[in-house]
């Protein structure tokens, strides 16, 4: 199942879920409940939030995506605080348990691994930041537990247009 996950505005949104009507959209657009570190999707729930939102199943979500989409405004090195924050409600899809990949330690995985990761990131950044950038989804994909990352970056979103996501 392919899962996107962007903080893209409303008039993309629309056609980004028309050109992926078999695929699960996820608007980050903070119209959900941040984490709240209770640590119920890995004690009591088994990847699945307390929070009654539409996030609530995202741990299970990000867990069986394969591939997992990620489009988000280049911010400092990183994710939008918006796309950060539904990936901070997707830790109920790793266990409270530790394993070694990559040189790391890392979370083991509640679902088996997946192939890739892709992020699409937009907006301008230097150099430096793209390298941070680089880094974190290269954390991300060990910490998900996919095989391959693949990292694009887009000065605008004319530019994602034509790249066909």
């Amino acid at each position: 199942m392919k899962v996107i996950i962007h903080d893209l505005s409303d008039e993309i949104t629309y056609t980004l879920e028309k050109s992926h009507e078999d695929s699960v959209v996820i608007h980050a657009n903070n119209q959900y409940s941040p984490c709240q570190g209770c640590f119920q999707c890995w004690l009591k729930n088994a990847g699945f939030c307390i929070m009654k939102d539409s996030l609530q199943h995202i741990g299970a979500l990000v867990g069986l995506s394969d591939p997992l989409i990620i489009v988000s405004r280049c911010c400092y090195g990183g994710y939008s605080s918006p796309v950060k924050a539904v990936l901070d409600r997707a830790i109920g899809g790793s266990l409270p348990f530790f394993t070694w990949r990559g040189g790391q330690t890392h979370h083991i995985s509640r679902y088996p691994r997946r192939k890739l990761l892709r992020v699409c990131f937009y907006g301008e950044c230097t150099e430096f930041e793209q390298e941070t950038a680089k880094e974190v989804v290269e954390c991300n994909r060990l910490n998900l537990d996919y095989e391959k990352a693949d990292v694009t970056f887009f000065e605008n979103l004319e530019q994602l247009k034509e790249a066909g996501l």
